[in-house]
């Protein structure tokens, strides 16, 4: 046996000195023989313990109850898997309805004020004021428009110094002088009702510099350049609202005292009347 089996299994040393004492004096070879064998049974005893014990034995670097696993060691935690897709998912929300186009105006009227003109050839400044009137709670005298445009006993001399007043006391409002043929242009008459609608529909009133020439009903006779203001449309603009600075005689005698302070008359025919000469657009 090797000397390290020897050490590991002290407890058999007396017994195998022993017997060899018992054999060396050839005294009862038969209890030495029994010897033997014990010592032999238990030499096997030992051994099968010696190796039942290597077996069982932790491996170096095991780990043993209780000792903490190393945390690149440890199992990784399971993953939730994704949610289900598909036919098991909700359906996404409709979309929203696309909101219906507001409906063009029919019919707008501004709130206007009248003004009679102060003298039979400040219709320009009459007109004027009314137009502003619309929109400003204290409208400049008929005076201070006057003075402003250079009006004369001549009259105003062209629509542009009323879009030039329009747009001083309004504080902008970009208007400009529309010019019309006499007879006007199908174009013409197609922008004249585009302005219309855009400056009415939005609050803003237009000054027509007109020639009769057309007349509306209770007009004096002759050729007559006259301002009005236009203040209202109805029938999508097809019809207009005219507020007249001359009426109720103050265009210049009695021959004035039929017309109307106010009054509507076809978009057709205010073209056909302003035709020569222009409009603020």
């Amino acid at each position: 046996m090797p000397r390290e089996r020897e050490r590991n299994f002290t407890g058999v040393g007396p017994v195998m000195a022993l017997a060899r004492a018992v054999n060396e004096q050839g005294s009862n070879m038969r209890l030495a023989n029994k010897l033997l064998a014990a010592v032999g049974l238990a030499f096997l005893i030992a051994c099968g313990a010696a190796d039942a014990t290597d077996l069982h034995a932790p491996d170096e670097g095991a780990q043993g109850p209780g000792t903490a696993i190393p945390e690149a060691e440890r199992a990784p935690a399971p993953v939730d898997a994704e949610p289900a897709t598909g036919a098991e998912s909700a359906p996404p929300p409709p979309p929203a309805p696309t909101p219906a186009p507001a409906a063009p105006l029919v019919k707008k009227v501004l709130d206007v004020t009248w003004y009679g003109q102060e003298t039979y050839y400040w219709c320009g400044p009459g007109s004027t004021r009314m137009a502003l009137g619309t929109r400003l709670q204290s409208p400049p005298s008929q005076t201070d428009l006057a003075r402003f445009m250079g009006t004369t006993v001549n009259g105003t001399d062209h629509i542009g110094l009323v879009a030039k007043a329009l747009n001083a006391h309004f504080g902008g409002g970009g208007y400009t002088s529309r010019p019309m043929h006499d007879p006007p242009t199908k174009a013409q008459r197609d922008l004249l009702k585009s302005d219309l609608l855009a400056r009415i529909g939005s609050g803003y009133p237009i000054v027509a510099n007109v020639i009769s020439g057309w007349r509306p009903p209770g007009y004096p006779s002759g050729t007559i350049y006259h301002y009005v203001a236009v203040v209202g449309f109805d029938d999508g603009g097809d019809k207009v609202l005219i507020a007249d600075p001359a009426a109720e005689g103050k265009g210049g005698g009695a021959s004035w005292n039929n017309v109307s302070r106010t009054y509507w008359i076809s978009l057709q025919d205010l073209g056909t009347w302003i035709g020569g000469k222009g409009y603020t657009g």
